[in-house]
């Protein structure tokens, strides 16, 4: 395959946003989950168009790249401009149910998962200490306006003005600490300043002292140098 900077580059943002999808779809326990799965998807004619993009052997297909991005919601311009990041999120599952050793859901987006003989734990809090959490892909906006859709119309102005509050009191606290933090640093700066001027004068005192010293045990010297002679000389 020829090399061609602008195809090559197109590519490369083409595996990134693959192997993104296939991060978090993992994390989720959700498909596709792999390179043959999403090529699929995306191309059927050529299931290991993906492998075959990552081992340079070819371009991805433009058709391809329509297909990936209105499939996983990725912003076309992601490919062309450097300045675009790639934002991948989900669709958010609904009306999830437990069953035993199984989580389903219906709607738009039919999830089924199955622990098989194992169990299926933490549905509604992430292990204590986890970094891989759905938390970190679904925006508080969206779980907002998921909890809102299921309030009576009567509560959700108050529940917005409620929000609206914390949001405020979050930013003022957010503005306060960043002016404390401002002022500490300020004292601080004025501290270690002033700290530095005494070290610097007291090494100056410590210096005259010790020339001071210097100079009576030179005169103590010469005196006791003084008397031994007088007294030899008698």
């Amino acid at each position: 395959m020829k090399e061609n900077p602008l195809l090559d580059n197109i590519d490369n943002k083409f595996i990134e946003a693959v192997d993104e999808v296939i991060a978090i779809n993992t994390e989720l326990g959700i498909k596709p989950a792999n390179d043959s799965a999403i090529g699929k998807a995306v191309y059927p004619n050529n299931r290991s168009i993906i492998s075959a993009v990552r081992g340079r052997n070819k371009h991805i297909p433009h058709i391809a790249l329509i297909k990936f991005a209105k499939a996983f919601n990725v912003d076309m311009n992601y490919f062309y401009a450097d300045d675009k990041p790639l934002h991948y999120k989900p669709d958010t599952i609904m009306n999830v149910t437990v069953s035993g050793n199984g989580i389903n859901s219906s709607g738009a987006n039919t999830t089924n998962i199955h622990a098989g003989k194992g169990e299926i734990k933490g549905i509604n809090t992430a292990e204590a200490g986890s970094k891989n959490t759905l938390v970190g892909v679904v925006e508080v906006n969206t779980m907002i306006n998921n909890f809102i859709s299921q309030m009576d119309k009567g509560r959700v102005e108050q529940f917005l003005e409620i929000i609206s509050s914390i949001q405020i009191e979050s930013k003022q606290s957010a503005l306060k600490f960043e002016k404390l933090f401002e002022a500490r640093s300020i004292e601080m700066q004025d501290m270690r300043k002033y700290f530095e001027e005494k070290l610097e004068l007291l090494d100056k005192q410590l210096i005259e002292t010790r020339q001071k010293l210097d100079e009576a045990m030179k005169r103590e010297i010469d005196l006791l140098r003084q008397l031994l002679e007088k007294k030899n000389g008698n």
